[in-house]
């Protein structure tokens, strides 16, 4: 692919990403989804552009979503998780045995939890009862991350086999 193919359809993915967060930053319910939403486009991105490119475009939305999103929660889960796991996911699943792949893949997640929850209690400033029960949250986060990276897997399977041919050809 040409280099002002990848730029143009870079700038689209960027855009996507954007879009999606910044309708979860409107519709405050869907946040969660809406991060989960732009890291499908980044992974998308990875497979038809590579990991540089995924990477800009993580970036890009990440600072785009920072600066210019109302609602911050949707820009705080993207820029903090969401946005690059899909790139570090390959990586992560080649580590043999299955278990240190496992392990490797919920430390990257706790760290980044962590760091959203330092990013929602002392600088977003929100002080909701529920932060109370911290290792409910923790255990159920744990278990969501687990849903979503099989997801992420299974997502990426389905796009090779049946939505990569449709929309960008066999090559």
């Amino acid at each position: 692919m040409k280099n002002a193919r990848k730029v143009a359809l870079s700038g689209v993915f960027t855009a996507l990403c954007f879009v999606f967060l910044y309708v979860g930053s409107i519709f405050q319910t869907m946040d969660l989804s809406a991060a989960a939403i732009g890291s499908i486009i980044v992974l998308v991105a990875m497979i038809e552009l590579g990991k540089k490119w995924a990477l800009g475009i993580y970036v890009s939305a990440a600072i785009l979503s920072v600066l210019l999103l109302p609602y911050k929660s949707p820009a705080a889960v993207f820029a903090l998780f969401a946005g690059y796991y899909p790139i570090l996911k390959a990586p992560l699943n080649r580590i043999k045995p299955i278990v240190f792949s496992y392990l490797a893949r919920l430390s990257c997640f706790n760290i980044a939890f962590l760091a959203l929850f330092f990013v929602f209690t002392k600088l977003l400033n929100i002080q909701e009862d529920y932060l109370n029960l911290e290792i409910l949250i923790f255990v159920l986060g744990n278990v969501t991350f687990l849903v979503y990276d099989f997801a992420l897997e299974r997502i990426a399977a389905t796009y090779f086999t049946r939505l990569k041919p449709k929309l960008f050809g066999k090559g």
